[in-house]
């Protein structure tokens, strides 16, 4: 189980490491990212690092989420964006588990959908801002070391998202995905690690509690 810990996290130090070399696109980086979502039930505040076009531009995010029926959570964040610009967003999250691991499938999965709202402001030509509306999946396998002391769990969130582009960008839809890591080692606090590919590029990495 050890071994099976570190291969996970020298894997998604790996492709950390790639995808800060590649990112770009401040344009795009009008709501915050990666959603930091697992399929599991969670009450508890998030604090995270989150970068974006590169390790020059980084921004602080917070969450909070509240489990239920169906779980609710409340973001938001500030990022220093390239060229002296600042982006500001908040949204909502809404997800809920509805397949558990079995011996048919191996996986726990989550929809998730939500919306959220970003805007950033202009040095020169004015501010822009974007409406998201995103639906997707959630969906991870947690495994426990032998002692109980710790849970790993990696996850992947594909989702589709409307951006509804107000004073500037066109209203358009896109496709993105979350790969991450979430390290449990109490049931009071955990380390989350995640990053997101497609249309839009960021990776990020914090505390649950």
């Amino acid at each position: 189980m050890k071994r099976l810990a570190l291969n996970g996290m020298r894997t998604t130090a790996i492709a950390a490491i790639a995808i800060v070399s590649q990112v770009g696109g401040a344009a795009a980086q009008t709501y915050d990212m990666p959603q930091f979502i697992t399929p599991y039930d969670e009450t508890g505040v998030g604090l995270y690092m989150v970068f974006v076009n590169g390790i020059e531009d980084i921004g602080g995010m917070a969450t909070f989420r509240k489990a239920g029926d169906v779980n609710l959570g409340l973001r938001g964040s500030v990022n220093d964006i390239s060229g002296g610009d600042i982006a500001f967003n908040g949204g909502l999250d809404v997800y809920k588990q509805f397949v558990e691991v079995s011996e048919s499938f191996p996986l726990d999965v989550a929809w998730v959908t939500g919306f959220g709202f970003g805007w950033v402001t202009g040095t020169g030509e004015g501010g822009f801002g974007i409406l998201r509306i995103p639906g997707g999946v959630s969906l991870a396998r947690q495994f426990a070391s032998e002692d109980g002391k710790w849970v790993l769990t990696p996850y992947a969130s594909p989702r589709l998202a409307l951006d509804i582009g107000l004073s500037g960008p066109d209203t358009k839809l896109h496709f993105d995905i979350d790969f991450g890591l979430e390290m449990g080692f109490s049931q009071s606090w955990l380390l989350r690690f995640g990053v997101t590919v497609g249309h839009d590029e960021a990776l990020g990495f914090g505390i649950v509690f």
